[in-house]
């Protein structure tokens, strides 16, 4: 065997498992795609059941109203 037959075989040889992983890809992919998605159900469902938060200064509520575990806004200069 001579150096571009074994160069040859090498390219084949990558082309293979390349063709491979890509047909394994594509193949669990056809398998999973009529599957439903269980954690995708579970997480809407936890987020319905979650209370919506307040609406403050940070969410975009008026300017004046804090809640009152925030600090002031110049608090950095009181020190």
């Amino acid at each position: 065997m001579s150096a571009e037959d074994s160069l040859a075989i090498c390219m084949l040889l990558i082309l293979a498992v390349s063709a491979g992983t890509l047909m394994t890809i594509l193949f669990s992919l056809l398998k999973n795609a009529g599957k439903r998605d269980e954690i995708a159900e579970l997480m809407a469902e936890e987020e319905e059941a979650e209370p919506k938060p307040r609406e403050g200064k940070v969410t975009g509520g008026e300017p004046g109203e804090a809640e009152p575990w925030e600090k002031d806004a110049d608090w950095w200069r009181k020190s």
